[in-house]
């Protein structure tokens, strides 16, 4: 399962519409976390306002998260609760205001959870900060979790399955350098917070330059200056479509940060 979040400074309403937007049908998979105002829309938005009211010091107002699921896998409603108290539990933030939704792309098969976790805990001017090192830890201990309770996902492993091919015996060498080229990029998209984050992180890097077809400027990289592959090819589908998703959530952030300093400018 692969995890993805964004930070959001936005409204709160406008990050739980864009949760409930996706869900397909109002009998979907539902979290909430520290909600007591009530559950529907117009409650769980009041509960976000009201604990934000708490955070002085913390900067940010909350994290989209998104965890992802392979393609083949059909998780149940009873994996998708059960999986996500774990990661909430293992990231420290089931002490957060949390909302969740799950959405279902007819186009790729893939399903996804969609979390709104408030970056302060509960009524609390505190927030939980993860090192880079712990982030990863926590994914493989996530994948230990569902290896065990949840065999039946096994395509949706997949931060063990990259621990497990580092120690495999070595491959030719075209696919050898294929191979590094993947974890380069995979390992890239691991560290961006969205589709754009993940274009700079590729200009960035002395040895990799995107190459362009039709209107995509990202098609896809060349590797040392000879190394050719389609993007698409080089990063799991599930890494993808959540950088799409938090790219689509990025704007719908953005948007909503112009809209509120209009709003703080007329007030003035």
């Amino acid at each position: 399962m692969i995890a993805k979040q964004l930070s959001f400074n936005g409204k709160f309403g406008d990050l739980i519409d864009y949760i409930l937007r996706g869900a397909a049908h109002s009998e979907d998979f539902t979290i909430f976390r520290n909600t007591e105002i009530g559950t529907d829309r117009d409650s769980v938005v009041r509960s976000f306002i009201e604990n934000d009211k708490y955070r002085k010091r913390v900067r940010t107002r909350a994290q989209h998260i998104i965890l992802s699921f392979h393609h083949k896998s059909n998780p149940s409603p009873e994996a998708l609760l059960s999986l996500t108290n774990e990661f909430l539990r293992l990231r420290r933030m089931d002490k957060s205001v949390v909302f969740g939704k799950c959405h279902a792309e007819p186009s790729s098969g893939c399903v996804h959870i969609h979390l709104a976790v408030s970056q302060n805990l509960y009524l609390q001017d505190k927030s939980v900060r993860v090192s880079k090192k712990e982030y990863m830890d926590q994914n493989r201990a996530l994948e230990h979790f569902q290896e065990h309770h949840f065999p039946e996902l096994s395509d949706s492993i997949a931060y063990l399955k990259e621990r497990k091919k580092k120690r495999e015996k070595p491959l030719s060498a075209k696919k050898s350098q294929r191979a590094k080229l993947r974890e380069i990029v995979n390992n890239l998209a691991d560290k961006a917070e969205h589709l754009q984050d993940l274009h700079k992180l590729l200009d960035r890097h002395p040895e990799i330059e995107p190459y362009s077809r039709n209107d995509t400027k990202y098609y896809g990289v060349y590797w040392k200056g000879k190394h050719k592959s389609r993007l698409k090819s080089l990063i799991t589908r599930e890494r993808y479509s959540s950088l799409v998703r938090l790219e689509l959530m990025r704007e719908v952030m953005e948007r909503s940060e112009r809209e509120n300093e209009k709003e703080q400018s007329l007030t003035l």
